[in-house]
């Protein structure tokens, strides 16, 4: 399911352990208000207040319906003494659905909700993150920061050594796979994070920089495993058992040791060392869960280490794992209380029991929730996943097309009307009307925005233009994609400068 996706491919960064938040003093409490006084989607205003008010920039990248988006809103926005350290910054909110907001994402290299960018007052960046895990520590850093993240990089590639403990702790947190920018190239990111695991002056940073070195470099194969090194599988049997020996180093790297790291460790091929560090992996993690101080969704990811580890191989969890799972995908739906809250946890949940093998159980949770959430349509598509690991073609679609017709926002009803239009391409390619119909729907939603052609719209609409022509050579589609050519001519038209890369839709480079 797609939160599964996200989850690995995003990588949302848990930063390394550092030194506990401060609490904000109470003269300084009792000056905050109650929430962030968001600039709403005016980034050039917010600069110009920064060159005036002699304060960086925080941009918060988000969209309504991002469960981890709305987990920082339940979190650490509502923190006090967070609110208070947000005034020495120009805070400004973009979501993703605003008028010129996509093109702002392309101008910062933007990939993913949610992303909080720290920039000078000239709108060069200083650091970037994606989680609430280390943002309170990395705002202190960044307050007095005058230093882009460019000279920084540069400093880390060529002269390790001569890092300073800000460096460090801003490398440290640093989004390191939801970079586009400044790190597309996977193995130049992982080839500098081995240097820094090298050149750091501390164990659990060496250890923060080799687990996310690993993290970064090893992809799965087309089979869809991991085939491991012999290097790799040293790097994992020195590194990730020194990490799970210190409590508070699991903390700080609970997401990729739940996520990334835990498949990493179901591949190790000698099974005596998977054994043994799977099972202290679990351990480690079940700790994790049982942390009261954490937000629900992060104690519920560390379960996606039980399937990872008990699977191994095989196509179905074991009965205990199974029940495990159910277990805490029930206490998550209990415990969830405020609607912001389940945004976050929810298809997660749902997500954990599909992939343990009870699909049932997630159909009901998903279709249970359709009545309580303010964003129904984010969860149709995850049914609309569920139909079609089931081979039901027709319920597929239907949850795909009433996802796309029920979405809010102009970013948002393009990337679901692309999902209607990859679902009908996946599970009716024979049927031309159909894909025609449902490929019109993308163009009719990209034709109410002109100059929206921009980062995720432009990207998304990019991959989807090529599976459309993938089917149009395997299915005799010429017609049909000659139709949708011309509708899309008069579309890119009205993109402004982004015209000319809008006519190349789907086409190859």
């Amino acid at each position: 399911m797609r939160w599964m996706a996200i989850i690995m491919a995003v990588g949302l960064m848990a930063g390394l352990a550092g030194c506990d938040q401060k609490p904000a003093a109470p003269t300084e409490l009792a000056a905050v208000g109650v929430e962030i006084a968001w600039r709403e989607g005016d980034v050039d205003d917010a600069l110009a207040e920064a060159k005036e008010s002699h304060k960086p920039v925080l941009l918060y990248w988000g969209a309504k319906w991002c469960p981890p988006c709305n987990q920082l809103k339940t979190t650490l926005f509502k923190d006090r003494a967070f609110i208070a350290q947000t005034q020495k910054f120009v805070p400004v909110y973009l979501d993703g659905d605003t008028q010129g907001a996509q093109q702002w994402g392309e101008r910062f290299g933007i990939s993913g909700y949610p992303t909080i960018i720290v920039l000078r007052a000239d709108g060069s960046e200083i650091t970037r993150l994606s989680t609430a895990a280390k943002l309170a520590e990395v705002l202190k850093v960044a307050a007095g920061r005058t230093t882009s993240i460019e000279a920084l990089f540069e400093t880390a590639e060529k002269t390790p050594e001569a890092l300073s403990k800000d460096d460090w702790d801003l490398l440290a947190a640093f989004d390191w796979q939801n970079d586009p920018k400044h790190f597309g190239d996977r193995a130049r990111t992982a080839a500098l994070l081995e240097r820094l695991a090298g050149a750091a002056p501390k164990g659990p940073l060496q250890r923060r920089f080799a687990l996310l070195a690993l993290a970064v470099a090893t992809q799965k194969g087309a089979d869809g495993t991991y085939a491991l090194s012999a290097q790799q599988q040293a790097r994992i049997e020195a590194v990730v058992p020194a990490i799970l020996k210190t409590p508070r180093e699991v903390v700080a790297n609970r997401r990729e040791l739940s996520g990334s790291i835990a498949a990493l460790v179901a591949a190790l091929p000698d099974a005596p060392s998977r054994g043994k560090i799977g099972a202290a992996l679990i351990k480690a993690l079940d700790r994790v869960y049982g942390d009261k101080s954490l937000p629900i969704s992060d104690r519920l990811d560390t379960t996606y280490a039980d399937i990872a580890l008990d699977k191994a191989g095989e196509e179905a969890v074991s009965q205990p794992v199974l029940e495990k799972v159910r277990a805490r995908a029930a206490w998550a739906d209990e415990t969830a209380k405020d609607a912001m809250v389940r945004q976050s946890v929810i298809s997660t949940a749902a997500d954990l029991l599909h992939e343990a093998g009870d699909a049932a159980g997630a159909k009901r949770l998903l279709e249970a929730e359709l009545k309580r959430s303010a964003s129904p349509y984010y969860y149709m598509l995850d049914l609309a996943s569920l139909a079609e690991d089931a081979k039901d073609s027709p319920a597929a679609i239907g949850w795909a097309r009433q996802a796309y017709e029920t979405s809010h926002g102009s970013a948002t009803r393009v990337q679901w009307a692309i999902e209607y239009s990859k679902t009908v391409l996946r599970q009716a390619p024979d049927d031309k009307a159909a894909v025609e119909a449902s490929a019109q729907a993308v163009i009719d939603e990209l034709g109410q925005n002109s100059g929206s052609y921009y980062q995720r719209t432009r990207v998304k609409v990019g991959a989807w233009g090529g599976l459309l022509r993938d089917w149009s050579q395997a299915h005799d589609g010429g017609a049909v994609l000659a139709r949708l050519d011309k509708r899309m001519a008069g579309v890119c038209e009205k993109q402004g400068e982004a015209a000319q890369t809008c006519r190349k839709w789907g086409q190859a480079g």
